[in-house]
């Protein structure tokens, strides 16, 4: 198996690095913009759990840098074992510019089935970040 790395467009958010942050680290904050497609999801602090496409899928908070950057893993009952991070920079008071990244070991087919299908998900997770209202 090889390595997948996905990343993301930049997006530049009107909000500060620190509000951003705060609400990326706490799953429970997500509940607001899971998309329909996901069902029985469920968040704490520092985990959710969730339906999609028929498949179980559980992220897990595995570190946060505060302001910069906050890594996710996958779950035990996670079908594809993934890593995955939000970078942000603080480029003024109330602008800041962020990407995600996503690395997970899969075989040649899955690769090249996953690939654009996952870059145009995090693009898409990315533009989110944008009109997201972060209280």
């Amino acid at each position: 198996m090889k390595e997948l790395e996905i990343i993301s467009k930049v997006v530049k958010i009107q909000n500060s690095d620190e509000k951003i942050f705060k609400f990326y680290s706490d799953f429970r904050n997500l509940s607001a913009i899971i998309p329909p497609e996901v069902s029985n999801w469920e968040a704490d602090e520092n985990s959710c759990s969730f339906d999609a496409k028929g498949q179980k899928v559980e992220i897990l908070i595995e570190s946060r840098e505060p302001n910069k950057t906050i890594k996710y893993c996958s779950g035990t009952s996670s079908p594809i074992k993934f890593n995955m991070w939000i970078q942000l920079q603080q480029i003024s008071a109330y602008e800041t510019a962020a990407r995600i990244v996503i690395r997970a070991e899969l075989n040649f087919l899955m690769r090249n089935a996953l690939k654009t299908p996952l870059k145009n998900a995090l693009d898409q997770l990315a533009d989110i970040m944008k009109v997201t209202p972060y209280v």
